[in-house]
């Protein structure tokens, strides 16, 4: 998708030069994390089947609606990298190799991120009053559905793994601490938000209802304790 959209772009514009560098760092990071489930023995199948399906038609908006795309983007992004972030700021034991793997990720993704931050902001004048208005009531589903697309295992990896309904329960997002973990997740979006005119009464609505309101990070990567 990004590089569907890179094409469509001159060749020394800023948004060209992002796209390339996020397809093939992308590429690695799919290398890395393969080369790490084959090592571990399990037989992961991948996302949900709907998310299977909609996945060959979700790059086309990189063209169509390219600001819409760039959220969707951060969607994929954020939260991983939020957990990996809180994960690494822990400082708990875990395997040497799968410590570095994070590392790499979020080193990498600050560039992706910081990116479509700037662009945003960028092209936020430039939108339309209706534009704005719907992408506003888009954005918080958005968020919210690659979160778990992300995050949530699919059945069968639930299956798979032997993990009882009522923890999945609990911890997606049922439990008191899960969904503070999940609005804390979107702090920086929120303050995104806020910055691209994407906040209103309604949507500020739509974003409850989805369960990740909140107050917005003052700063990119302020830790989630600061931002709850």
């Amino acid at each position: 998708g990004l590089m569907n959209y890179a094409f469509s772009l001159p060749n020394n514009s800023a948004e060209f030069r992002y796209s390339t560098h996020e397809a093939t760092e992308e590429c690695h990071h799919t290398q890395m994390f393969q080369e790490f489930v084959n090592r571990s023995g399990q037989d992961v199948k991948g996302g949900t089947l709907l998310f299977r399906m909609l996945a060959p038609v979700l790059p086309l908006f990189a063209k169509w609606v390219p600001f819409g795309f760039f959220y969707g983007v951060l969607a994929g992004e954020e939260p991983i990298d939020h957990v990996q972030k809180s994960i690494l700021r822990a400082g708990d034991d875990m395997h040497p190799l799968l410590q570095r793997i994070m590392q790499i990720h979020v080193a990498e993704e600050a560039r992706h991120i910081g990116f479509a931050h700037q662009y945003l902001e960028h092209k936020a004048p430039r939108l339309k009053r209706g534009e704005r208005f719907v992408l506003s009531l888009l954005v918080p589903v958005i968020m919210r559905w690659l979160c778990n697309e992300i995050l949530v295992p699919s059945k069968r990896a639930q299956r798979d793994m032997g993990i009882p309904e009522d923890v999945m329960k609990q911890v997606y997002w049922d439990a008191p601490e899960s969904k503070k973990f999940l609005r804390d997740l979107f702090g920086d979006v929120r303050m995104l938000a806020e910055n691209t005119g994407m906040m209103n009464p309604v949507s500020r609505r739509v974003w409850r209802a989805m369960g990740i309101d909140g107050r917005a990070s003052r700063f990119r990567s302020e830790p989630a304790s600061a931002a709850a």
